[in-house]
């Protein structure tokens, strides 16, 4: 059951990175669109100064819970945590997927 588990959790990280990298990548077209403004004052100055690194920025951290995760997998709290974080990167890349495709709707319209 361990090696079940862990391959579980596992798989949680790849779809945490995968729903990060949509998440930039959603939040880059409509940054790019003008359908949103980034309210994160970081992550702007961060896409102002250079997309490329926006990108890193942004999947430095999933990528950084990948090389610690065997370390740190063990404690009470990773699970839980682990769980919560896909679980809201998956609500808010519906909300992006929603003002995208309504974005979009308009701009064709216009």
């Amino acid at each position: 059951m361990p090696v079940v588990r862990h391959f579980l959790q596992s798989k949680m990280l790849v779809w945490l990175f995968i729903l990060c990298l949509s998440d930039a990548l959603f939040t880059d077209i409509g940054l790019r669109l003008s359908f949103i403004e980034e309210m994160n004052p970081l992550i702007r100055s961060v896409y102002e100064w250079h997309v490329f690194a926006y990108y890193c920025l942004k999947l430095v951290l999933p990528l950084l819970l990948m090389a610690f995760y065997p370390y740190i997998r063990k404690r009470a709290w990773v699970k839980p945590c682990l769980s919560f974080t896909v679980i809201i990167y998956g609500a808010v890349n519906v909300v992006h997927f929603i003002w995208l495709s309504y974005g979009l709707k308009y701009f064709a319209n216009s």
